[in-house]
């Protein structure tokens, strides 16, 4: 921030609508002025008590003695005709300074409030009030035509420096905010600057350079979600556009950048899938073909492509035999796609419900699918089988994987995992828990321990409740779970209450 200066001293006190600044150069007080007051003040006090029979004195001897003691008619005449006169003429001449000068001071306190150009026109600025306190002493001298004239041409120099400044100042901002829109970091920081050197410390000026700070940054996740674009990366894409919409929310074209990503992306989405409907479909796959298409028109309804698609699919299946019919749906099994070899089956069924291959399919299809979900869920949760109902339910499990042929003959990895971790959780592991003597702990599975300071335990592996309790303490729940070679666990007060 600039320093303030100090306002100079411009014009007389009787221009003044508030007490002024301490000036910084020295100026006369109008002493001529006030003089010249007193004076009008004296001769008014003095013509109106002079007695009036002075005036009509006729012209005796003592005639010349009286009129060396007071003044003649002429006299008085003068005195009453110029000085009025004179106190008129100063009158009209304040108030015109005043006019003047409350514009002047106007002009003045913007220049100062705002540090107009006063950064690199410091000196111009002076000599303008320079020329307003040569008008000072003009006025202090009577010579108010002159001082009047000095005043104007000072205002009118004040004037054109605030406007010239004001113009450039817009110029700058102008050219600036738009670049700063358009994300031009070199013409954004060069026309702000200039600005800045204009008018440091006006308030829009400062959100705009605000906003400059953070474009290179912006600039430069664009830039990156550009390039995340075009090797298809769209989450990526969308990711870098939304970090830099967090850091600059005015910066625009964000909003309508990720609409055309997501655009994009169910561009190529839309068309994965039906390029995969149409190579199904080429395959004589026309199950997945008739899927690949329905779920291309969810996505795009009406499509043309899709919808041609879904038409010869549908005709060709209607148009197999039982024969075709039975190869599909074991083909479907074979490569693990249970869902569409049920829905063969299911096809073969409509045509004749007697068909055997059909319903011995069907149901086999059907105990694979609920056989390798189960075993896929425990695969997934190997510390389930802590819990006796779970440990009972992979023995059984794994005896139907093993008494299942399609489960052996496609999945016989996964029926070998399990049967491993079967193994693993039938042999029991030694476990110490340590409390404080207080505390009530429950072991889930297991049940109520009591009270104790070091008790040992023998559990299958895998994952546990432990829970403890005690006056004055926040119940503790801890999840452990049951490994070779674990450390002790404590089970104490933590949060008493």
């Amino acid at each position: 921030m600039t320093d303030r200066i100090k306002i100079k001293s411009i014009a007389p006190s009787f221009a003044r609508t508030e007490p002024p600044s301490p000036p910084q150069k020295k100026r006369s007080f109008p002493w001529t002025i006030v003089l010249v007051l007193l004076v009008v003040a004296g001769a008014f006090v003095a013509f109106r008590y002079v007695p009036t029979q002075l005036t009509y004195q006729s012209e005796t001897a003592n005639s010349t003695a009286s009129s060396s003691e007071s003044p003649t008619n002429s006299e008085v005449s003068d005195v009453d005709q110029v000085l009025p006169y004179r106190d008129i003429e100063l009158q009209r001449a304040q108030e015109s300074a005043k006019a003047i000068l409350a514009e002047f001071a106007e002009l003045q306190d913007q220049v100062e409030a705002e540090q107009l150009g006063l950064r690199n026109h410091r000196q111009t600025y002076d000599e303008i009030i320079d020329a307003a306190n040569q008008a000072d002493a003009s006025f202090a001298r009577r010579e108010y035509d002159q001082a009047i004239s000095e005043y104007q041409d000072a205002t009118t120099q004040l004037s054109k420096y605030v406007f010239e400044h004001e113009t450039a100042f817009e110029e700058a901002f102008e050219k600036g905010y738009i670049a700063l829109v358009d994300r031009d970091l070199n013409v954004a920081r060069d026309q702000l600057r200039q600005a800045q050197e204009i008018k440091p410390d006006d308030a829009s000026l400062g959100l705009a350079l605000a906003r400059l700070e953070k474009l290179p940054q912006v600039n430069s996740l664009i830039r990156e979600s550009e390039r995340a674009k075009y090797r298809s990366d769209f989450e990526q894409a969308e990711l870098l556009l939304l970090n830099a919409q967090e850091i600059d929310p005015e910066t625009q074209g964000i909003d309508e950048a990720l609409r055309e990503i997501r655009r994009i992306q169910q561009d190529a989405d839309f068309r994965s899938v039906l390029t995969r409907a149409y190579t199904a479909l080429g395959e004589n796959r026309l199950h997945d073909a008739r899927r690949g298409f329905e779920s291309a028109l969810r996505m795009r309804p009406g499509d043309s492509g899709a919808t041609t698609g879904l038409n010869e699919a549908t005709n060709r299946l209607g148009n197999m035999t039982i024969g075709e019919l039975k190869e599909a749906a074991e083909r479907y099994e074979r490569y693990g796609d249970l869902r569409s070899a049920m829905g063969v089956y299911s096809e073969a069924l409509e045509i004749d419900n007697n068909l055997q291959f059909a319903l011995d399919g069907y149901e086999r299809t059907q105990t694979t699918i609920r056989i390798l979900g189960t075993l896929e869920r425990i695969l997934a949760d190997p510390d389930s089988l802590s819990s006796n109902e779970e440990f009972e339910s992979a023995q059984q499990t794994l005896k139907d994987a093993r008494e299942h042929e399609a489960i052996n003959a496609s999945y016989s990895s996964k029926v070998d995992k399990l049967e491993k971790l079967i193994e693993v959780a039938s042999r029991p592991l030694q476990i110490v828990l340590v409390s404080d003597n207080e505390m009530e702990v429950r072991l889930a599975t297991i049940g109520d321990l009591g009270p104790f300071e070091r008790k040992e335990l023998t559990l299958r592996p895998g994952r546990y409740l432990l829970t403890g309790s005690g006056n004055g303490c926040r119940d503790v729940r801890k999840t452990i779970v049951v490994a070779e070679g674990m450390e002790p666990i404590s089970i104490v007060c933590i949060e008493p209450i």
